[in-house]
């Protein structure tokens, strides 16, 4: 069986690099603290998603961050095909995990299934749970920082699926215009684009093209580009035309996994780390080609378990 493995730099949420290296070993520590004072973890999140983190090791960190599903369950089939409930009790609920691990370089390499929350719902969960506010920040394929600098880029435009679209995807103008648009195509996709046009000075063109690199930083460092269809930049460089797609050239890995060892709750978590393990040795040149180093420890961020009432699951 084939899964992928997502690879992300931990940003400020402007987009803009961290001051040092992401604190992961104290992440993974105040979990791992949470849990055997037995603090509630779970998170409730605005559009309803519950999702629930635990700490795991801390050479190195890496932790699993559950969806927990309690509505819209499968059935059980017996050999004939006959249903029956999958039958929980009212405190169970499945858990739908993606397995996340720090590396060098504030890069976080995330174990990905089809139903297991996506990238930016681990930003999520730090900012309500531990205090700590970062956002993330594709890792591409080719030097694509390299070719956005040099682009003079006029326009930048995305497909978003209409029902990934909430406030907590991305802030700023994106907010506002993802969601006008949503309204208008329902359950289908939205599609929303920016360009520089063809009217206006040198000045205010200048301008536009100032503001459109903006917005494409505010996009990837929110992590909003795994909810993403497309997340298409086009411009020239040195008079010759060129396009970019922010979502299709992000670094994803596909790798062979053994389903009976990941579906095993006793094996998935030292199998699912081995295998992220094996995938960062594999890649550790690219990444150190594509990813700039990092040193030094980052003094703004301090994880600290918080416990809100207001924040967790309705029991």
């Amino acid at each position: 069986m084939q899964r992928s493995v997502q690879y992300w730099r931990l940003v400020k949420t402007d987009g803009s690099a961290l001051d040092g290296l992401f604190p992961a070993e104290r992440v993974v520590r105040a979990l791992r603290g949470a849990s055997s004072k037995g603090f509630d973890r779970h998170r409730q999140c605005r559009d309803g998603m519950v999702l629930i983190a635990h700490g795991l090791r801390e050479n190195p960190p890496m932790l699993i961050l559950d969806k927990v599903r309690h509505e819209n369950l499968p059935s059980i089939g017996d050999g004939s095909g006959t249903r029956r409930a999958i039958g929980l009790s009212a405190d169970e609920g499945l858990l739908e995990p993606t397995y996340c691990m720090f590396a060098n370089d504030n890069i976080v390499a995330m174990l990905m299934s089809g139903n297991g929350p996506r990238a930016k719902r681990l930003c999520d969960y730090l900012k309500a749970k531990l205090g700590v506010e970062v956002g993330l920040d594709p890792i591409l394929r080719r030097d694509l920082d390299r070719v956005l600098d040099e682009m003079r880029v006029s326009s930048v435009d995305v497909a978003v699926p209409a029902a990934r679209i909430n406030r907590d995807l991305v802030g700023g103008d994106w907010a506002e215009a993802l969601e006008a648009n949503r309204v208008l195509a329902q359950d289908g996709v939205v599609k929303v684009g920016v360009a520089v046009g063809r009217r206006g000075t040198r000045d205010q063109k200048d301008r536009r093209r100032f503001h459109i690199r903006e917005l494409i930083d505010q996009l990837r460092g929110s992590g909003a580009i795994s909810e993403m269809q497309s997340a298409r930049v086009t411009g020239t460089i040195r008079g010759s035309q060129r396009s970019v797609d922010l979502f299709a050239d992000h670094f994803v890995e596909r790798t062979e996994v053994d389903a009976d060892r990941l579906a095993n709750p006793e094996r998935s978590a030292s199998y699912a780390h081995s295998v992220l393990e094996q995938s960062l040795a594999d890649n550790a040149s690219y990444l150190s080609e594509v990813v700039p180093r990092i040193v030094g420890t980052s003094n703004d961020l301090n994880p600290r378990f918080v416990e809100l009432p207001d924040d967790e699951r309705n029991r």
